[in-house]
């Protein structure tokens, strides 16, 4: 089979067009032939040799890509709910930059009614990502009390900006702040779901946030860039509020002032999908099935908005787009 191969530690340039044997299936796990492929900013991560696979990872496991949609070409014998012609969205622990990946039975979720293969391909890496932090683990499965919370998302535009502005909005969070670069970015967030937009590069995001809340500040703030945002992430939280990290883009290296968390009866928690076990994927699997699926079908949450389909082989482009902060919503590769 085709796929995408690479050196860590290698620019954009770096990704190529390679052959290797179409990976073999499990008890438990399905083949998909890829049609999309997502890409993401763990992608870029795993590229530069910051987020790699597994110690003794299975040879397709090494390929870029944790998020495809496709059509299922065969099952293990111990698979009871997914069949062969399935049309399927997967989260993958790797493998997804080819024409055909593996997923465990428990991360592959069917595309919901209206629902195309472009878009299909962004939902697994963010949705996970998303419910399971935000709403799994601060709002509950129902957004419990949500209508009563302000929430601050980093970079609304963005993959994971998007989604979680989305879902935040059909769930019921009470007021929805976001951050952009641009007012053209400022247009795309409102779309997504935002009351209120910050251009960092004209407002000081902390003070933005202080102004839209009357001096109250955010329940909670999610963000994925870490090193010098988490003191002001802090200082613009609510009493009782909660920081959740999803990524370290500006650095792991992180100081700030414990006492102004402790002032606030402050929390920092955070999470990424890799080291969560099949178990805690499987779940929130199960919870996006049972709470999200319905309202794409109904309609009151829009797909993922696809701004870009690239061919397999501009996989280089798609990391350099993602790169110069050039992608609104998402960018999928066709397999």
């Amino acid at each position: 089979m085709k796929h995408i191969s690479y050196e860590p530690g290698c620019g954009p340039e770096g990704l190529i067009i390679s052959t290797s044997p179409i990976p073999p299936i499990s008890y438990n796990d399905v083949l998909i032939q890829v049609e999309y492929a997502g890409v993401g900013g763990t992608d870029l991560a795993q590229r530069r040799g910051n987020f790699n696979p597994k110690k003794n990872s299975p040879k397709h496991h090494l390929i870029m890509g944790l998020e495809v949609s496709g059509v299922v070409v065969k099952v293990g014998d111990g698979v009871e709910n997914v069949k062969e012609g399935d049309e399927v969205a997967a989260l993958l622990y790797g493998g997804g930059y080819a024409e055909y990946a593996v997923a465990p039975e428990g991360q592959v979720i069917g595309l919901p009614e209206g629902m195309g293969m472009e878009e299909g391909a962004g939902v697994p890496e963010n949705y996970w990502t998303v419910y399971g932090n935000l709403f799994e683990r601060e709002f509950g499965n129902l957004g419990v009390n949500s209508e009563e919370k302000t929430l601050l998302v980093h970079g609304g535009t963005g993959g994971i900006g998007s989604t979680a502005l989305g879902l935040s909005r059909a769930l019921g969070v009470g007021k929805i702040i976001t951050t952009v670069s641009s007012k053209e970015k400022a247009e795309a967030a409102r779309r997504f779901g935002a009351d209120e937009v910050i251009d960092y590069t004209e407002t000081d995001f902390v003070e933005g946030v202080m102004d839209a809340t009357e001096g109250k500040g955010a329940d909670v703030v999610l963000c994925f860039l870490g090193g010098d945002y988490t003191p002001r992430n802090i200082d613009a939280l609510a009493k009782h509020g909660r920081l959740i990290q999803l990524g370290l883009r500006r650095g792991k290296d992180v100081t700030f002032d414990f006492k102004a968390l402790m002032n606030k009866w402050g929390m920092v928690s955070g999470g990424h999908l890799r080291p969560r076990t099949l178990e805690q994927k499987e779940a929130t699997r199960d919870a996006l099935k049972e709470h999200v699926l319905p309202l794409w079908e109904s309609g009151l949450l829009d797909p993922p908005e696809v701004m870009k389909v690239l061919e397999l082989e501009e996989a280089a482009e798609a990391h350099r787009m993602l790169e110069d902060g050039r992608v609104v919503g998402k960018i999928v590769l066709k397999v």
